[in-house]
C-alpha cells in the first residue's frame, strides 16, 4: 500500500522543467561596430588583415570599410595571368572585390574572364615590366569602366609590338574612361605619338600625367619630337591639369618651360623636374643685385645710375616655377641648374609648399638655404646629397618657429652637418614620423641619439644607414661618458624602445652595435623592418633576445653579419611567425640545415637572399617547395 501511495503522489506531481540554459557571455565579436572600427585604426596594416580572420563580423570591418579598402593592394608578382593557372584560376572563384591590383612582371596569356567579373569594382590598375600585348590590353582596360589611377611603367615590349593599322586610328577607340584622373608611362623608352595619343583619349579627363624617365634610349630626334608632342597636348589640357612628372626625362629644356611658362590657364598644384640647363650669369648677376625684381616673361632693370632701363629675356626655368602660385609639390631632385638664386624664388614665389625635394642638388649652398622657414606649411623637406650646406643653414634657413607640421626630413649624405644641428631638429620638430640620416656621421651620434629617443616619440621610419658613430650607449643610454640631458644635479639617459611607434630601424653598417643595444634597447611592439647589415659583432645570445622581444618583425636584414648561424635562423624562424623577408647574404657559418629550418617553420615567407653563402646547396629546389615562396637569391 505504501508503494502505491508514493506511485500515485509522484503521478499526481507537475514534471520538473529542464535547467534554462545560462546565456553565452559575450565575446569581441559582439563589440559595436564604432568601437571596432575605431580599434583598426590603431593597428597596421597587415595586422588589421590578421585581426579580419578573427569572424565574419572583424572581416567585414577589415575589408569592407572604405578608408581601410583603399589601402588595401593585390600584387602579382612573376606569375602567368591566365584562368587556367594559380593564382588566378582561385581568383576568378573569389566572392570578393579587388579595388586595388598591382603586377610587376607579370606574363598575360589571353582574355582573362578576371577582367569582366571584377573588373567593375577596380580603381587603380599597375602594369610594371609585363608581357602584354596591345589586345590584352585593349580587353583589360575596356572591362575597367570605373578606374581613376592607371600606370603602364617600364612596359617598352608593349610598345615595341604595338602597332596601329591606320595612323587616325590612334585618336578613336570604342570605350572611354570617364572617371581615369591620373595615369603613369613613367620608364617607357620605345612608346610614340600614336600610342600616347590613344591613351589620351580614353582619359578624357586626366588631371595628372607622369612621363619620368622615359626617351632615354631613342635618337635625340625621336625624343625631342616625343617631348614637343607631349607640350602640345598639356596646352591642350591645360586647365584641368594638377600635376606633372617630367623626372629624368631628357629633352625637358629651357625651351620647353618657356613655352609652359606662356600658357595661360595651366595651374599646377604638383610639379616634379630635372632641370640641368645653365641659367646665364648675367641673369644670376642680376638677381643678385635686385632680389626684389619683379620677374615677367622679360626683365625690366635700370642699368647706369637707374637712367637706362634694359630687357633681357627671362630663363624658361624661371619664368615657369614663378607663374605657378598655387604649387604644393615640388621635386627638383638632381637639378644641376637649381642655385641659391632659384632657390630664393621659390621661398618667395611659392608660399603654399608643402613638399621640397632637392636631393643631389649640388650648387646650392648655405645662402640658398636660409630663406626655406618662409614656407610656413612645409611638411616634407629633402636635402639629401647638398654636400655644401653646413650648420649655419640648418640653424638660421631650416630650424625656426614658424615651420609647425614638418613630418618629414631627409638630411642624407651631409659631411658638414653635426650633431648641434640634429639636437636643433629634435628641439623644434617634435612631430617628425620620418627621418633620414644616413651616410651624415657627423650628425648622428650618441648624444644625437639620445635627444631622438626623448623628444620624436612620434617617429615611424628611423634610418641610420651607415652611421658610424652609434654605439651601444646612445640606443640604450648604458655606460654614456656624460648625460646629454641634465637639469641641476638630476640627469637621466634614454632607451631606443621610447619610440614606441616605430615601424621601419635601419642601422645598416652601424659596425659598433653589438648584443647589448639587441637586449637592451629593442623592444618594440610595431616594428615591421629591420635592417642590420653588416654589424659584425652580433651574435646568438642579441637574437634570442631580439626575436623574443619585436614579434612583429616581417622584414629582417642580418646580411654581412660573420656570427649569424643556424640556430640563429632556428631563433628567427620559430619565433618571427610573420616574417615575410629575410636576407642573409655573406654569412659564411649557415650550412644547408638552415633551409631545412627555414621550410619547416616560416609559413609565410615570400623572400630569401642567401647570396654569398658558400656553404649552401640546393636552395632553390628546398625552398621554392614552400607554397608562399615567390623570389629566392643565390649565386653560392
Amino acid at each position: 500500500m505504501m508503494m502505491d501511495f508514493f506511485i500515485a503522489s509522484n503521478h499526481n506531481k507537475e514534471p520538473t522543467p529542464p535547467p534554462e540554459p545560462e546565456p553565452e557571455k559575450p565575446g569581441f565579436n559582439d563589440l559595436p561596430m564604432e568601437l571596432l572600427l575605431k580599434i583598426m585604426k590603431m593597428i597596421s596594416l597587415d595586422d588589421r588583415i590578421a585581426a579580419g580572420e578573427t569572424c565574419r563580423r572583424w572581416l567585414e570591418a577589415t575589408h569592407y570599410y572604405t578608408p581601410f579598402n583603399e589601402k588595401l593592394i593585390f600584387r602579382f608578382t612573376n606569375i602567368h595571368f591566365s584562368d587556367y593557372d594559380p593564382p588566378i584560376k582561385h581568383f576568378v572563384h573569389a566572392f570578393r572585390i579587388f579595388p586595388r591590383i598591382e603586377a610587376t612582371s607579370v606574363t598575360f596569356l589571353g582574355n582573362s574572364d578576371f577582367w569582366p567579373d571584377f573588373g567593375e569594382f577596380i580603381l587603380e590598375l599597375t602594369l610594371k615590366n609585363c608581357l602584354i600585348r596591345d589586345t590584352e590590353l585593349f580587353w583589360v582596360l575596356q572591362n575597367v569602366p570605373n578606374l581613376r589611377k592607371l600606370k603602364i611603367e617600364s612596359c617598352d615590349e608593349l610598345f615595341r609590338m604595338w602597332h596601329f593599322d591606320k595612323k587616325f586610328l590612334c585618336c578613336e577607340s570604342n570605350f572611354v574612361l570617364e572617371d581615369l584622373l591620373e595615369v603613369s608611362l613613367a620608364n617607357n623608352d620605345f612608346m610614340d605619338e600614336t600610342h600616347f595619343n590613344w591613351i589620351m583619349t580614353i582619359s578624357p579627363n586626366i588631371t595628372q600625367l607622369d612621363i619620368s624617365n622615359c626617351f632615354k634610349m631613342v635618337t635625340a630626334q625621336r625624343r625631342v619630337a616625343m617631348v614637343e608632342h607631349i607640350m602640345r597636348f598639356i596646352n591642350n589640357k591645360r586647365f584641368q591639369l594638377e600635376a606633372l612628372k617630367f623626372s629624368g626625362t631628357l629633352s625637358i629644356d629651357d625651351i620647353c618651360l618657356s613655352t609652359l611658362a606662356i600658357l595661360d590657364g595651366l595651374r599646377l598644384e604638383s610639379l616634379s623636374l630635372t632641370f640641368c640647363d645653365k641659367i646665364p650669369p648675367a641673369i644670376i648677376d642680376l638677381l643678385r643685385r635686385q632680389p626684389d625684381l619683379k620677374i615677367n616673361q622679360a626683365l625690366q632693370f635700370k642699368f647706369n645710375n637707374k637712367k637706362t632701363v634694359k630687357t633681357m629675356k627671362t630663363p624658361g626655368f624661371i619664368s615657369f616655377l614663378t607663374s605657378q602660385p598655387n604649387l604644393v609639390h615640388l621635386d627638383l631632385s638632381q637639378s644641376l641648374g637649381v642655385t641659391d638664386e632659384i632657390m630664393e624664388l621659390i621661398t618667395n614665389y611659392l608660399p603654399k609648399l608643402k613638399t621640397l625635394k632637392l636631393r643631389r642638388c649640388i650648387l646650392i649652398t648655405d645662402e640658398g638655404v636660409m630663406d626655406i622657414v618662409k614656407l610656413e606649411h612645409l611638411e616634407v623637406l629633402d636635402l639629401s646629397n647638398c654636400e655644401r650646406i653646413s650648420d649655419r643653414a640648418m640653424f638660421n634657413g631650416v630650424i625656426g618657429r614658424k615651420i609647425k607640421n614638418l613630418k618629414e626630413l631627409y638630411l642624407c649624405e651631409l659631411p658638414s652637418l653635426s650633431d648641434y644641428s640634429l639636437i636643433q631638429v629634435t628641439l623644434n620638430f617634435e612631430m617628425i614620423q620620418i627621418l633620414d640620416l644616413s651616410s651624415s656621421p657627423n650628425a648622428a651620434t650618441d648624444a644625437t641619439m639620445q635627444y631622438i629617443n626623448f623628444y620624436l616619440v612620434h617617429l615611424r621610419q628611423l634610418i641610420l644607414y651607415c652611421c658610424t658613430k652609434v654605439t651601444d650607449a646612445g640606443l640604450t643610454g648604458i655606460d654614456l661618458p656624460y648625460k646629454p640631458l641634465e637639469i641641476w644635479d638630476i640627469s637621466e639617459s634614454f632607451s631606443i624602445d621610447r619610440l614606441f611607434k616605430l615601424r621601419v630601424l635601419n642601422m645598416s653598417g652601424c659596425y659598433r652595435i653589438t648584443d647589448l643595444a639587441l637586449q637592451k634597447g629593442f623592444k618594440f611592439g610595431e616594428l615591421k623592418e629591420l635592417h642590420l647589415a653588416r654589424c659584425s659583432l652580433i651574435t646568438e645570445a642579441g637574437i634570442a633576445d631580439l626575436v623574443m622581444n619585436n614579434k612583429s618583425i616581417e622584414y629582417l636584414d642580418l646580411s654581412e653579419c660573420p656570427n649569424i648561424n643556424d640556430y640563429c635562423i632556428e631563433l628567427i624562424a620559430i619565433n618571427l611567425k610573420r616574417l615575410k623577408t629575410l636576407k642573409v647574404n655573406k654569412c659564411p657559418l649557415l650550412t644547408d640545415d638552415c633551409l631545412c629550418i627555414i621550410s619547416l617553420n616560416c609559413h609565410y615567407i615570400k623572400h630569401v637572399s642567401v647570396n654569398g653563402c658558400f656553404k649552401l646547396s640546393r636552395v632553390e629546389e628546398r625552398l621554392f617547395r614552400l607554397p608562399t615562396m615567390r623570389v629566392v637569391n643565390c649565386n653560392s
